[in-house]
């Protein structure tokens, strides 16, 4: 049979299975998915709130004074907001964090168990836990430790040991524990001095408690990875956003860091300023003993010798000495600030230090743009190790330029010392010259001369370092951070777990459970339930369908207890479709089968011929299947012989025909069971008995053996007019449908199909009730029937 095109454009048949997926399924998606709201709101209810707060820093603080920035300047200081990425890594560095973990001190957590709900808190009012989280076993670290009161002296602890097992200790309170696992000491609080009365350590009995410990590493990757930092939008101010599960720690940590980055950012400005303040202070120490030994000689000098006044060309003479020992001395400064700025280098140590001399080097620009490319390469370097390794290519790239530009610092250091070395040997000559041209002076006055020659040039040098010194005093005390807090940390809100989300996820999983156990059972379990789904699954015809029956093995005639139930309605539609399904008018012979047993064959072929008796055709129904015979119990008929006793040549077929419930019905039950009941199948007398019958009757229904178990009904099919196929709504399936088409098509037969025991939806059954009150017969899917009741007879009561 073909089936009608259709010219819609949305074809509805194609949503038909996933329908039938909700409508068979529906109270699985319910419970599954209630299921998982439940559990999601349980999961929950156990889980802590998370709770954040944010904090604001101004990067590169206006509150200095100009000559420091160009001091800072020429010391190579570079400036915050010029590098706002690099600050925000400094922030979430290890080192920094580092820093406010051991400022904060937080080494355990402590929480309230309750049944539902685990509630963080600060700590124990009536307990003091002291712990050395470094001592304790690692596989601890971060386990609950239930904490239980015994009494006034004594707590226990409960946990899980590494190996799975879990461990209850008894200690005293105030004793030292020292492993294997842990290294802590418990203190029990008293209230005022006095002692816990009973009722009191009674209701601490009952509290649940419970502590983790965690070690100074733990503790800064939890903080390191609740610390988020952000930029403002066109400006230099960083955000900052900590999070925790105790609702005043995220506050305290953002107070402590800030406070530890403000300090931070002045470390080494005042690292520069103090190693240069320490060079001052020798060079002072040493002018000064220098001085005060001169400043004696020349004393003592004067008091035992007469001095004469110089000459004027004397005098030029010895200002000019003067001056060029001024700058000899100057010479042998510049040249032991080169020793030392060499050797800094050479050491490679102080990644953010300062060279201690760089101040003096001012009027040496090309030397200062040099050491300040060395301090901010030595500054990436380190920002680039907070992501990185040190194998990685960006930090090898950097210790490349290092390298690079320390060769090219050294090698300037190296041309500027010898070139200083030849204008000192230059002023050395210049100096020898002009103390040959004062030799003619008597020994005494050359004496006073050299003397106060010496004094007056390390005068000079020691006012110049005096200068410097306060310069860099000045410069220092001026120094503030590069970074301000423009808004201190505030607690903000509870961000965290997102409740909601967490019980919708919990009840989609339920609900996708529940679609992954309907698509299975779709698949693997599917039932046909309608005539339209089985005309969909085969190629064969489908002539019709049976309702549902609740009295069938009670009342298996169902034409006879109600002429117009739905059931009897299936029935006169199958009788109807079978004038256009028999063609020609010679089609008396009618072959009733199923796939599996218990299908309803019978009960379909006891019906249908009762129902094409009621029309007023002579019917006979043979029941063939003689291995479990049932027709003779359907129609409460006597079985002592039958069909068996006709196929072994004992009786003639008219002979054991009997008559059956419904007027022109005969029936041939199966008669005794044989033990070759196949075998009989295969006789000669069977041609007989179809040409008896053929001739007396004008439908012979033939009910047949399962086909699945026995063959018998493939060999009676090539004797019959019409095959009919019963399927049942409990067992059909397609994969069985598809089966028996494979049989039919191997042995070149053909078939229609019949599905019984469809069942009705509420609305199938209203409708039904509603035709049942005025008359109407509605057959369902399976075809229709009219009935019209006349001068008060009933419809069915009489012959049709």
């Amino acid at each position: 049979m073909s089936e009608p095109t259709s010219n819609a454009l949305i074809d509805w048949s194609s949503f038909r299975p996933y329908l039938k997926l909700v409508a068979q399924n529906w109270w699985l998606f319910i419970l599954l998915a209630a299921t998982g709201y439940v559990i999601g709101n349980l999961i929950t209810k156990r889980q802590l709130d998370i709770h954040n707060a944010t904090s604001e820093i101004l990067l590169e603080s206006q509150e200095t004074f100009n000559y420091q920035a160009q001091m800072l300047g020429s010391l190579g200081a570079k400036s915050l907001n010029s590098n706002v990425p690099n600050q925000q890594r400094i922030l979430q560095s290890y080192d920094l964090i580092g820093r406010a973990v051991d400022a904060m001190n937080i080494p355990v957590d402590y929480f309230f168990v309750g049944r539902l709900r685990t509630t963080q808190v600060g700590g124990f009012s009536q307990y003091a836990v002291n712990v050395d989280p470094e001592l304790c076993h690692p596989s601890i670290l971060g386990v609950p430790i239930d904490l239980t009161l015994v009494d006034g002296e004594q707590y226990q602890l409960e946990f899980e040991a590494p190996n799975g097992q879990v461990v209850r200790e008894t200690h005293r309170f105030g004793e030292r524990l020292d492993g294997p696992y842990l290294a802590l000491t418990l203190e029990l609080r008293q209230p005022n001095g006095r002692r816990y009365t009973e009722e009191e350590l009674s209701d601490m009995r009952a509290q649940h408690l419970r502590i983790q410990i965690y070690n100074r590493n733990q503790r800064i990757n939890q903080f390191r990875k609740s610390l988020s930092i952000s930029q403002v939008d066109r400006t230099s101010i960083l955000k900052l956003e900590a999070t925790s599960t105790l609702d005043s720690r995220p506050a305290a940590f953002l107070d402590t860091l800030s406070r530890i980055y403000i300090a931070y950012t002045q470390e080494a400005r005042l690292e520069a300023s103090n190693r240069t303040e320490d060079f001052i202070n020798r060079q002072l120490e040493e002018l000064t003993t220098i001085m005060d030994s001169l400043e004696q000689q020349v004393d003592a000098f004067k008091a035992d010798k007469d001095i004469l006044d110089l000459s004027r060309e004397e005098t030029e003479f010895f200002n000019t000495l003067i001056e060029m020992e001024s700058q000899l001395r100057s010479l042998d400064l510049r040249l032991e600030g080169m020793g030392s700025l060499r050797e800094y280098l050479a050491s490679g140590t102080g990644e953010f230090g300062l060279p201690p001399t760089t101040y003096l080097f001012e009027e040496d620009p090309l030397l200062v743009e040099q050491v300040n490319q060395l301090f901010a390469l030595r500054t990436e370097r380190a920002s680039a190790l907070i992501d990185v390794t040190e194998n990685s290519y960006q930090v090898r790239r950097l210790d490349s330029a290092l390298r690079s530009t320390r060769t090219m610092i050294a090698r300037y250091i190296q041309d500027t010392e010898a070139a200083l070395r030849a204008h000192y040997a230059d002023l050395q000559g210049q100096i020898s010259t002009l103390e040959q041209q004062l030799q003619n002076l008597p020994a005494t006055q050359r004496d006073i001369l050299s003397m106060e020659r010496k004094m007056q040039v390390n005068e000079g040098l020691y006012i110049f370092l005096l200068e410097s010194k306060a310069s860099t005093i000045i410069s220092r005390a001026g120094i503030a951070p590069e970074a301000t807090i423009i808004e201190a940390a505030r607690y903000g809100r509870i961000i965290g777990p997102n409740k909601q989300r967490t019980i919708l996820t919990a009840a989609g999983i339920g609900f996708l459970f529940a679609l992954l156990i309907a698509s299975i059972r779709m698949l693997f379990f599917e039932r046909i339930q309608t005539v339209v789904e089985l005309r969909e699954s085969t190629r064969l015809p489908v002539i019709g369908g049976i309702p549902h029956y609740e009295s069938i093995d009670e009342e298996p005639l169902a034409i006879l207890q109600d002429s117009r139930s739905p059931v009897t309605e299936s029935f006169r539609s199958l009788r109807a479709n079978l004038q256009y399904l028999l063609t020609r008018t010679d089609s008396k012979t009618l072959l009733i089968s199923s796939l599996h047993p218990s299908e309803g064959k019978t009960f379909t072929s006891s019906n249908l011929a009762s129902v094409l008796a009621k029309a007023g055709k002579r019917v006979v129904l043979v029941d063939f299947d003689m291995h479990k015979p049932k027709v003779h119990k359907n129609m409460r008929l006597t079985n002592k012989q039958g069909l068996s006793t006709v196929l072994i040549g004992r009786a003639e077929i008219n002979e054991v025909l009997q008559d059956g419930p419904v007027e022109n019905l005969k029936v041939c039950t199966a008669g005794p069971v044989p033990p070759n009941a196949s075998e009989l199948v295969l006789g000669d007398h069977l041609a007989e008995v179809f040409s008896t019958l053929r001739s007396n009757f004008d439908y012979v229904l033939l009910d047949t053996p399962p086909i699945l178990l026995i063959s018998d009904a493939l060999i009676l099919m090539q004797h019959v007019d019409a095959s009919f196929l019963v399927t049942n709504t409990e067992r059909s399936s397609k994969r069985s449908i598809q089966h028996l088409e494979s049989i039919l098509h191997q042995n070149d037969l053909t078939a229609s199909f019949i599905l019984n025991n469809i069942r009705m939806n509420r609305w199938q059954r209203v409708y039904s009730k509603y035709a049942y009150k005025y008359g109407y017969g509605y057959g369902y899917g399976y075809g229709y029937g009219y009935g019209y009741g006349y001068g008060g007879a009933a419809y069915g009561d009489s012959e049709e």
